[in-house]
């Protein structure tokens, strides 16, 4: 067909991106592709008309130092981060939703439009109690984005999911916001 795309001429320029990035000491990931390609169908999809500010949810098991994704990303995404006070009197072990858990530390959110990002979802109470935090300091709309998911193959609920994705790749030029 006259002026197709070649889905997989896209993945090989992905794949080889990637390779050329893995050998910068910098070294971005699939999650700054993803960002490229894909931020303006999370904004759309939120209804977010321009992302003011970006953040990760805090680690809550005393991890030292600043975040892995912020280190990541630093200055690239050139947004402000929003930088959270971690509440030290609730166990990290607790999974269940705390509105009291995250409180925003700095830095002026009110009419924020924020792009949280999240390494890993387990049970999403971290993820909901900065969203909460967000919302509570004065952000308009708040857009998660999910590096990972814990998946238990022995629960009942993963298992169909499990099933139909398990041939299926994982693809770059493939965005889930599109899919659904």
């Amino acid at each position: 067909m006259p002026g197709a795309v070649d889905p997989w001429k896209l993945v090989r320029a992905r794949v080889a991106q990637q390779a050329h990035y893995l050998r910068n000491p910098l070294r971005p990931t699939p999650l700054l592709f993803f960002i490229e390609d894909h931020l303006g169908c999370v904004a759309r999809a939120a209804h977010i008309t321009r992302w003011s500010h970006v953040a990760v949810v805090p680690s809550t098991r005393g991890r030292s130092g600043e975040h892995p994704l912020r280190t990541l990303l630093g200055s690239r995404i050139g947004l402000p981060w929003v930088n959270f006070s971690v509440n030290p009197n609730i166990p990290s072990d607790v999974r269940e939703f705390r509105a009291d858990r995250f409180s925003v530390s700095d830095g002026e959110v009110r009419g924020a439009q924020v792009l949280l990002l999240d390494d890993t979802w387990t049970t999403g109470s971290r993820i909901q109690a900065v969203s909460y935090a967000l919302k509570l300091a004065g952000a308009e709309r708040v857009a998660a984005v999910v590096l990972g998911r814990h998946a238990n193959p022995e629960w009942d609920g993963w298992k169909p999911i499990l099933r139909q994705i398990k041939d299926q790749p994982f693809r770059l030029d493939t965005c889930l916001v599109h899919e659904h």
